[in-house]
């Protein structure tokens, strides 16, 4: 008996040590913001209080307001808290698999080194538009109070939707039977955002824009080519 328990005791240990090991390695971006594309030469302006998109902005932040206590709203609150480890569990239910640090590894270190670049990506824009958000314009509470700051005007564009549709567009890349799917989730993770009051619909709508830039940029990135076809070829070892 106890011989055929040490192997699998064994097993366990190295797999806990892989994943460990995985979860606590340095990430780089892809590129610095000084080589970053300069976002704010290419989308708009966000629109200004009086300007009739604001109304948009203004109904959707309603809307947001009006779901917070129903099931999608706490999916949002859950939404706030992205990382690489969080983007593999919020798509796993429609790529047909768990995805874990553990079993996939390559997968873990290309979204983690993505959500970096996006801070990259889109820090210049931030700092450009130095958009006040929705629960600061308003003095209303947020559904994510303990994220919130009096200082923090980057509203425009959003990073975590930057983040998220940046992170889908990769994992369509790898997975294309699942892209309808892929995308959705990656949609409703940037909607998140408007229903925590956070973000305003429009810079929203800028974070997808600015991430699909994003995504074009890294086609020319050496390093993101070679992790994109690791985390490809360790998708389809556990296809199979």
């Amino acid at each position: 008996m106890k011989k055929i328990l040490f192997p699998a005791a064994a097993m366990l240990f190295s797999l806990n040590i892989v994943a460990q090991g995985v979860k606590s390695e340095k990430f780089t971006p892809f590129f610095t913001k000084e080589v970053a594309p300069r976002m704010e030469r290419v989308i708009p302006e966000p629109p200004a209080l009086t300007d009739a998109l604001f109304f948009y902005d203004w109904t959707q932040y309603q809307w947001g307001k009006s779901i917070r206590d129903t099931e999608r709203g706490e999916l949002a609150v859950k939404d706030a808290g992205i990382n690489a480890e969080y983007f593999m569990k919020r798509f796993s239910p429609v790529v047909e698999r768990e995805l874990t640090p553990d079993e996939y590894p390559h997968l873990y270190r290309l979204f983690s080194r993505l959500h970096l670049t996006e801070q990259q990506a889109g820090a210049s824009a931030k700092a450009y538009f130095h958009r006040v958000r929705p629960y600061q314009q308003y003095k209303e509470p947020t559904a994510v109070p303990n994220h919130e700051s009096p200082t923090d005007f980057t509203s425009y564009p959003s990073g975590h939707t930057h983040a998220s549709w940046l992170v889908g567009l990769a994992l369509t890349a790898i997975d294309p039977a699942h892209t309808e799917d892929i995308m959705k989730v990656a949609y409703e993770l940037g909607q998140s955002r408007v229903i925590v009051g956070f973000h305003y619909q429009s810079d929203v709508d800028a974070g997808r824009v600015v991430s699909s830039i994003t995504f074009a940029r890294l086609q020319s990135e050496p390093e993101f080519q070679k992790m994109m076809e690791k985390a490809r070829k360790e998708y389809e070892k556990k296809r199979r």
